[in-house]
């Protein structure tokens, strides 16, 4: 008897990064986050004063963060960098969180394509643009492991909006999920694309 194969499974996670491209406002927030939750993180962003300027906040207010897991732990280390290809070297799961500009996040969901491995799910912090629009650069077998992950404002505000390209595998939100709940956070899901922002359309939906 064979068992039913599922379209996509997690891959080992433990010892790789996830890796934030955009270490402003919320990219550094992100990062709190997942090193609270014992991730390594890295944080990667062009600008020496963005870099600087986050991993000074992530020395200041880590500590508002180190109670969202619900089981206590140690932190994982946050790393910054300015060189692409170092940060998202053998990471598991890249968060873009570049400026709202839909050309820009064209081109970097394109290059994140081309240069994470093969098993790295591909997330956006958008809160405007869903993901479906960003994959004009992206190779078709890659858009299953492409969603939204939108965070709100931590760590104020703990919800997180998890939204489909219309192509994502459904384990992989699934996963999501999970490691959003291990880390303190409050994921919701929308399992078919908004038609206007993220937010408005994952709060009145339910999985």
């Amino acid at each position: 008897m064979h068992l039913p194969t599922l379209p996509w499974a997690p891959t080992a996670v433990e010892g790789r990064p996830i890796t934030i491209i955009g270490a402003g406002c919320l990219g550094r927030r992100i990062a709190c986050i997942f090193s609270a939750g014992g991730h390594t993180v890295h944080l990667r962003d062009p600008s020496a004063k963005a870099r600087t300027e986050a991993l000074d906040y992530i020395t200041e207010h880590m500590g508002e963060y180190d109670n969202f897991p619900l089981i206590p732990r140690n932190r994982g280390p946050c790393l910054a960098f300015s060189d692409l290809d170092t940060a998202v070297q053998n990471a598991w799961l890249v968060i873009e969180s570049v400026p709202e500009r839909l050309p820009l996040k064209i081109d970097v969901m394109g290059e994140l394509d081309a240069k994470t491995p093969e098993d790295c799910i591909l997330a956006s912090n958008s809160s405007s643009f869903k993901t479906s629009f960003m994959v004009e650069k992206v190779r078709s077998q890659r858009r299953p492991l492409i969603c939204n992950m939108h965070f709100a404002m931590p760590p104020r505000i703990r919800a997180v909006e998890l939204m489909t390209n219309g192509e994502t595998y459904l384990e992989v939100l699934s996963f999501l999920t999970w490691i959003l709940d291990d880390c303190g956070m409050m994921p919701v899901t929308a399992r078919k694309e908004s038609t206007g922002l993220v937010r408005s359309h994952c709060l009145n939906t339910v999985t």
